[in-house]
């Protein structure tokens, strides 16, 4: 049975979770017969893509919910809609989805006109896990459960926001699929961290991430300070770019911490890749130190390639390492905590081995096949409750 499903996309990233996430599962859902047209609000680097996995794309004004409660941010709102739900639906109107499945809860064009028009509505909540300002999050968490047939949350950790406000009912926990034979598959090359010059003797720390604040990059750099004290070939990559005022200041700042603690020449700045299956297979250790994070993308990748991984101990990271036993735990936004687990790892190549194996196998759970058959799934669940079959 062939599904038509509408997609709302309030960003067309060069490298984003929530874009990856989109493009993976479509791979997987349009050979099973999933009929996908995909909403963007302006032409970005995901939109080829999207297409080239033959999914029709439009290009549509999109209304972006802030965490704001202010007049002005009220206008803002009532403006951008009076503009963007009326084109949302005449393209409903034209495309006659089965569904229209919003990828990411700020985009809320999708929602209101899927109400308008009695279309069952899917909401992705790809968001953090930081339920703030609580009083606005309590009302978004009403509006998004009100008006959705169902909800996906990417983690445990996320879906807790809803259940935590009685609002868990329409809830269901869906991973981020990862293409796990792309992972797997990839070879180590001395290449790619011959770019980063990095010889074949050293040991390679890295992280994936936007620099962006939340992903608390300044604990990875302290971290990375305290491990180099002493003569020894540790190297450290920081793979990301940075986006917009905000985070061109914070990479910035970044630089310059690492200059203050005489850790800059230990530090290469690769910039945003789309090779992360390379990118993967050339650490021996994979760190992430972000701040309630609503799934950890990169970490599910770093184990599907058999590094081991060092999180923090806080949002759904916890949830992919399961209490250190598929990877391991540090205090967030304590470097000497961070410091003290790599170099457990740094120090014993058992543990190293170890919890590689064991990312292997928790990978198995972000499975894209797996992903794709079960949002499927709740597609056609919703397509027979509406029809009483």
């Amino acid at each position: 049975m062939t599904v038509r499903v509408l997609y709302v996309n309030p960003f067309s990233q060069e490298v984003s979770g929530p874009d990856e996430s989109l493009r993976v599962l479509l791979g997987r859902l349009i050979p099973l017969g999933v009929q996908a047209h995909v909403v963007v609000p302006a032409h970005g680097p995901q939109v080829d893509r999207y297409r080239g996995l033959g999914a029709e794309v439009h290009i549509l004004p999109l209304t972006v919910l802030r965490r704001r409660a202010s007049i002005g941010e009220l206008l803002r709102l009532t403006r951008s809609v009076a503009v963007s739900v009326p084109s949302m639906i005449r393209l409903c109107r034209q495309i006659q989805p089965d569904i229209v499945h919003t990828n990411m809860e700020v985009a809320i064009d999708g929602l209101l006109a899927a109400r308008w028009l009695a279309i069952p509505h899917v909401l992705h909540y790809r968001g953090n896990t930081l339920d703030e300002p609580r009083v606005v999050f309590d009302l978004l968490v009403r509006f998004w459960t009100g008006l959705s047939g169902r909800v996906f949350c990417i983690s445990e950790a996320t879906a807790g926001l809803f259940r935590s406000r009685d609002r868990g009912g329409r809830t269901q926990v869906i991973y981020n699929p990862v293409e796990l034979a792309a992972f797997q598959g990839a070879e180590r090359e001395q290449t790619i961290r011959s770019e980063w010059g990095v010889g074949p003797q050293s040991l390679l720390v890295g992280t994936v991430a936007r620099l962006h604040p939340r992903k608390d990059l300044g604990t990875f750099i302290r971290a990375a300070a305290l491990l180099s004290r002493g003569d020894r070939k540790l190297r450290f990559v920081v793979i990301g770019a940075a986006a917009g005022e905000e985070e061109r200041a914070y990479a910035e700042q970044l630089r310059e911490l690492a200059l203050e603690l005489e850790v800059a020449d230990r530090i290469h700045w690769a910039g945003a890749r789309r090779d992360i299956p390379r990118v993967m297979k050339a650490l021996d250790i994979f760190v992430l130190s972000s701040r309630h994070e609503g799934f950890g993308r990169v970490v599910a990748e770093a184990m599907a390639s058999g590094c081991p991984v060092v999180v923090s101990d806080e949002g759904a990271l916890p949830e992919l390492v399961e209490g250190n036993r598929f990877g391991v735990e540090a205090r967030a936004g304590d470097p000497a905590s961070f410091a003290a687990q790599i170099e457990r790892l740094i120090a014993d190549p058992s543990a190293r081995a170890h919890f590689a194996n064991a990312g292997r196998e928790r990978s198995q759970a972000f499975d894209s096949f797996k992903v794709a058959d079960a949002v499927l799934a709740t597609y056609r669940s919703l397509l027979e409750s509406r029809t009483g079959s």
